[in-house]
């Protein structure tokens, strides 16, 4: 099982590139994102695009944790620094720094650790100029 894994997410990675780059480069705004870890479960709301930005998570379920999210982008070699995400409110967190340095297809690692360990989670976007 692990072996197709390995074949499946560059698969999408490249037909999410191309989509990209048949759609003109550019990302339609503001996204809203959805993971799934072994114990939690994550919603990224934020506008794909490099520079500063803001990305609000939601954590479910709402348990006290430190909450921080990085990008990599994987066919290019790129990772960014993790950006700790402060308290919004119960499961409620923002972040505020630079996670994208280029247009393309990134994953978002959203790192969640509280009282039964620490997670994370890895969505995938495309981020436009």
């Amino acid at each position: 099982m692990r072996r197709r894994a390995y074949v499946v997410a560059p698969l999408l990675l490249i037909a999410a590139g191309i989509g990209w780059l048949v759609l003109g480069g550019s990302a339609p705004g503001p996204t809203e994102l959805h993971g799934r870890g072994a114990r939690h479960a994550v919603t990224v709301r934020l506008e794909p695009r490099p520079g500063l930005l803001e990305a609000r998570l939601e954590i479910h379920p709402a348990t006290p944790a430190e909450v921080s999210v990085f990008a990599v982008m994987p066919h290019m070699g790129h990772t960014t620094p993790e950006l700790a995400a402060r308290g919004d409110g119960p499961g409620r967190y923002v972040a505020r720094g630079e996670l994208f340095t280029m247009a393309g297809a990134w994953e978002i690692g959203i790192r969640v650790e509280d009282t039964s360990g620490a997670e994370v989670i890895k969505v995938t976007t495309l981020v436009g100029e």
